[in-house]
């Protein structure tokens, strides 16, 4: 099997994870959504142990791809 050379990153204003050895893509989206800020993903080159700067919520990697804004919708009130 082929180790993958990147990984997501996933941050809100109140957290930040990736994916990693034990976490894949569906369980970090269910980590950021169940926290219920909106959130940005990124795909980024490299391990997730590779050390790099964050910047205003986001990954300083060349070839980072950001991947989009994915929020929740609001519950209709009972």
């Amino acid at each position: 099997m082929t180790e993958n050379h990147y990984h997501f990153y996933a941050s809100s204003v109140a957290q930040w994870a990736t994916t990693n050895d034990k976490r894949d893509l569906r369980q970090l989206l269910k980590l950021m959504d169940k926290d219920g800020y909106p959130y940005n993903l990124f795909l980024v080159p490299g391990k997730h142990t590779d050390p790099y700067e964050i910047a205003m919520y986001q990954p300083m990697v060349k070839g980072t791809q950001w991947l989009g804004t994915f929020t929740l919708p609001k519950k209709k009130k009972k």
